[in-house]
């Protein structure tokens, strides 16, 4: 997928030495929402609230949990 390749995360590493945001869509599970992180991005968004949001909800502040407590096994996971 060309969201996630090599090309976009080398262009995402470019945005900030523009003076410019980063921000990636469809991030709707965890591994997406590491690869938003490792690529730098400013923000993110996803659907999966806006479905199932009583479940959700707690899956995705788990998720941003993670994202701060827990480094990447392999540093930059792209």
């Amino acid at each position: 997928m060309w969201k996630t390749s090599p090309t976009a995360h080398r262009l995402a590493q470019q945005a900030p030495e523009r003076g410019l945001a980063v921000h990636m869509g469809r991030v709707n599970s965890r591994r997406r929402l590491r690869i938003a992180q490792a690529f730098g991005c400013t923000t993110c968004d996803g659907t999966c609230l806006a479905f199932g949001p009583d479940t959700n909800l707690p899956r995705l502040l788990a998720w941003m949990n993670e994202l701060h407590t827990t480094p990447a096994l392999f540093g930059d996971q792209t």
